[in-house]
């Protein structure tokens, strides 16, 4: 794809890098049995959309649900793993005055997540590919420490290795009345393959969206980014781009990454898109624009 010079998007405060860097690693939204030492139930219940009075949609619109055929129910937490298949489970939990976080992992990575208790179902991405996936629901028990409330461990077969990335999450969440899918529609009419949709709305968060250093500067730790209110401010910082661009893109049926790492050789954190079309991903960094750095530059540590 054509990338335009954006020189004026280069500046970073050194806040934010630091900061950043913290809150890629906490954010909020199966078949086998209990791991040994955590008691719980399967059950099976009525199924629920993630979003109530959302639309029905095209096929190309993939939305989660809590189809209720696996469920793993214990100390107030509630873990839908009907549709691992798909690249999603959803988790919530009962009210509680004290933090919670969930921990998904497998033998080569781990994920931290915040959850947010009495809030309804959060959705957590399954990307770390086929296998066996370890899901735990701690509560905080004094400062940084927590202790698990309630996990499972379950087996993972994705229908395709790229579904994880046409829903959405907490990372990157949209739904049927989402503006973002309104846009991405409308920049999609006259597209004729991928690659079209993919390079029109890669244009547009470039053309829509204005970095806001002073946002970079002061950003807090644990921030997400909201695609529909970016999409309406028209700024944003590169958390905001990637987080637009892949919520645009999923919407449409198009996998789509949002990528967290390190940028060299200034080794600054930084947010970046991989997109797929054609068989293979595809770079993107609609922050940058591609003025100051390539992609052999990028060093990812998180995907989202």
């Amino acid at each position: 794809m054509k990338r335009r010079s954006t020189a004026g998007r280069l500046h970073y405060g050194i806040a934010w890098l630091l900061i950043f860097g913290f809150f890629c690693l906490a954010a909020c939204t199966g078949d086998s049995p209990a791991a040994a030492g955590e008691e719980g139930t399967v059950s099976t219940a009525a199924s629920s959309s993630a979003r109530d009075g959302e639309a029905e949609t095209e096929t190309k619109l993939h939305l989660p649900e809590a189809s209720g055929t696996v469920v793993y129910e214990a100390e107030g937490v509630t873990i839908d793993a009907s549709n691992v298949a798909q690249g999603y489970v959803m988790v919530k939990c009962e009210s509680t005055q004290k933090r919670l976080k969930v921990k998904i992992s497998t033998s080569a990575q781990a994920y931290y997540y915040d959850l947010p208790s009495d809030a309804g179902y959060c959705v957590y991405p399954l990307q770390m590919g086929n296998g066996r996936y370890s899901m735990r629901v701690m509560e905080q028990a004094e400062g940084d420490l927590y202790a698990v409330r309630y996990g499972v461990d379950i087996d993972v077969t994705l229908a395709e290795g790229t579904v994880p990335f046409v829903y959405p999450n907490q990372y990157v969440w949209f739904g049927a009345l989402s503006d973002v899918v309104a846009t991405a529609d409308a920049l999609a009419q006259d597209a004729t393959d991928a690659a079209a949709v993919s390079d029109a709305c890669y244009r547009f968060v470039l053309d829509h969206l204005t970095y806001d250093a002073q946002k970079a500067a002061t950003v807090e730790a644990g921030y997400l980014s909201d695609a529909d209110e970016t999409l309406d401010s028209g700024t944003g910082i590169c958390f905001d781009y990637s987080v637009l661009l892949a919520a645009m893109l999923r919407s449409q049926g198009i996998p789509a990454r949002v990528v967290i790492g390190t940028v060299l050789p200034e080794q600054y954190y930084h947010a970046w898109n991989s997109v797929y079309i054609d068989g293979e991903w595809v770079w993107l960094d609609a922050t940058l624009d591609g003025t100051a750095h390539r992609e052999k530059d990028y060093v990812a540590e998180r995907i989202y």
